[in-house]
């Protein structure tokens, strides 16, 4: 597993609007509204957990919407392996 320093590297989340607008939850219909959240991904057999993404959750259900460009930021981070600030092991049950 990965952690990803939120200071670490030319490639930053803060880059990203706050403001950005978000439609109606598809399943409950309540506004959405930016946070900030930590996220783990599973890419080619490799967690990779990122800390303080800007997504969108539902106030009412909790489902998040991730914006496109924050979702080809992550791959791009992935790629760049220099930006992790640690790897840690996790065992597997």
């Amino acid at each position: 597993m990965k952690k990803l320093a939120p200071n670490s590297g030319k490639l930053k989340f803060y880059l990203f609007d706050m403001a950005a607008k978000y439609d109606k939850c598809e399943y409950c219909g309540s506004s959405e509204r930016e946070r900030r959240v930590t996220v783990g991904l599973r890419i080619k057999g490799n967690l990779d957990i990122f800390e303080n993404v800007p997504v969108g959750v539902c106030q009412k259900c909790g489902e998040r919407y991730f914006r496109g460009p924050v979702l080809e930021h992550l791959e791009e981070l992935v790629s760049h392996k220099e930006f992790f600030k640690e790897k840690i092991q996790v065992p597997r049950f």
